[in-house]
């Protein structure tokens, strides 16, 4: 089927809730896409996130077929290995002791709301305010008031939180790395004293890291990176390596506050969804979270030779996720049309901001060249 054909089956029977680019992918090899013409393109994106491993990764595929010849999925209803399996490998070597799984990013909402509420009227607890740490007005988080709690906003900075904490917060929900808001990244200084703070007033700590990536800071999860532990984090995007998957973490006393009887998730995680996912966290431990600090050090040191352009406003990261915010003289969407023309696939954010995550086996020959394609577009471009 050609593009054209496509494009106008597309156009008639679906409902289309993102722009979409005039481009048909058709396939996908170690960190390239290649469209309806068989041309290959840089993947920097990797499904937003989700795709980390890269495609026809043999050790995943391999697992995923053997796996389709088995059990494709299995209702909560009963006990399966894999699912048991996953639960016992993400726990290990962390500090949290339970996981509940689920398929969406809107569901790890759901299940962590449910579990700060159950645990505070375990523990006779009456406050009922959730704190969100947010640049936004915290719009994914509506959700928390069916479970009733009342959402308050507050943005990353040490005196407004501190005025915000007040004495009807229960818990607070981070993000250390705000993806969808440009890749802002929370200051090193506020994430430690907030934690005190909230650590000193019994507060539970909600890492909200869904739209970061397992592993993808070079830590298997982001808040390692301030050397802090919270009660509980979400994570969602790439934990299937491209097959969707999420879970909620949690410790201690907390994580004996749901029961069957809550039946919160209707969607539980299928077995490929876990043998996926058992690979990743398998190739994390096995020294991909190194070569992904590695690979990140060399993207953000290499990105930064960009800083010399007046149009770069701040280029900031961790590990294989990139943020690069331009003035308003220089639209993002000018940019990844060139870069796609010469391709290479990049992304957009908030804030006028280029977004890059590449796949984890991205290797430092392929970041070369897509730094030099940016270089070349940002020196023909006057302003």
């Amino acid at each position: 089927m050609d593009f054209a054909e496509i494009k106008d089956i597309d156009q008639k029977y679906s409902i289309i809730t993102y722009p979409r680019h005039n481009l048909c992918i058709q396939r996908g090899e170690g960190n390239y896409l290649y469209d309806t013409h068989d041309r290959a393109y840089l993947d920097c994106v990797a499904g937003l996130g989700e795709s980390c491993l890269g495609y026809k990764n043999i050790m995943l595929n391999e697992a995923i077929k053997e796996q389709t010849d088995k059990l494709i999925s299995c209702s909560n209803l009963y006990y399966n290995e894999l699912h048991s399996l996953l639960a016992q490998a993400l726990c290990t070597d962390t500090a949290f002791t339970k996981a509940c799984f689920c398929s969406s990013i809107i569901d790890t909402i759901s299940i962590a709301a449910t579990m700060i509420r159950k645990y505070c009227e375990d523990a006779k607890d009456t406050r009922r305010t959730l704190l969100v740490v947010t640049d936004t007005k915290g719009a994914r988080y509506e959700t928390m008031h069916q479970r009733r709690f009342d959402i308050r906003t507050v943005k990353p900075d040490g005196e407004e939180f501190r005025a915000a904490l007040s004495d009807d917060v229960c818990a607070v929900i981070f993000a250390p790395i705000q993806v969808e808001r440009g890749v802002k990244m929370c200051n090193y200084e506020f994430i430690l004293s907030s934690y005190a703070l909230c650590k000193s007033r019994d507060v539970l700590i909600v890492y909200d890291e869904t739209c970061i990536g397992l592993g993808r800071t070079g830590t298997m999860f982001a808040f390692e990176q301030y050397g802090i532990q919270p009660d509980i984090v979400m994570i969602a995007r790439g934990m299937g390596a491209g097959i969707p998957a999420a879970a909620v973490l949690s410790r201690g006393e907390i994580s004996s506050s749901l029961t069957p009887t809550d039946r919160i998730s209707a969607y539980r995680i299928s077995s490929l969804s876990c043998v996926a996912a058992l690979v990743l966290v398998e190739r994390l431990r096995s020294g991909m979270l190194e070569e992904i600090a590695a690979k990140g050090n060399y993207l953000i040191n290499k990105l930064s030779k960009l800083n010399k352009h007046n149009f770069v406003a701040d280029i900031r990261g961790k590990g294989l996720i990139a943020g690069i915010e331009l003035t308003p003289n220089l639209l993002a969407a000018k940019v990844i049309g060139q870069m796609e023309f010469n391709g290479f696939i990049i992304d957009q954010t908030d804030y006028n901001t280029l977004r890059i995550t590449p796949p984890f086996t991205i290797t430092e020959g392929e970041i070369d060249s897509l730094v030099d394609a940016l270089a070349d577009i940002f020196a023909q471009t006057n302003l």
